[in-house]
């Protein structure tokens, strides 16, 4: 049996924090690397509009489901298909106007994200 002095002891203790040093420093830089690839890429606001006859507020339903179908579009051509999803744009904000007589019409503003 090997006995250590109280000095072997202090460096013994030394040498095994530093050698995890480098295994804790990468555990960190995986948390951090994976957390900045959850957090959504917004780009900016883009409008999709749309108009359409109907009775009853179905041609608000229908201009509102086409606004949102040009926006999709629209995104996809100034981004790419990975921002064309409308459930995950930010800073929704819709603008619709019944039609009675002249059709109505829906404008729909958001920034594209993706995750």
């Amino acid at each position: 049996m090997h006995i250590m002095s109280r000095e072997g002891v202090v460096k013994m203790r030394l040498v095994t924090k530093l050698a995890c040093l480098p295994l804790a420093v990468g555990a960190v830089a995986l948390m951090v690397t994976t957390a900045s690839e959850a957090a959504p890429r917004c780009r900016n606001a883009i409008s999709g509009n749309a108009a359409s006859l109907g009775f009853l507020g179905l041609g608000s339903q229908t201009a509102r489901a086409a606004a949102q179908s040009d926006w999709q579009s629209k995104a996809a051509s100034a981004y790419g298909s990975r921002y064309a999803n409308f459930n995950r744009a930010s800073w929704v904000r819709w603008s619709c106007k019944p039609g009675f007589i002249l059709p109505a019409t829906c404008v729909v503003v958001a920034r594209p994200c993706r995750y």
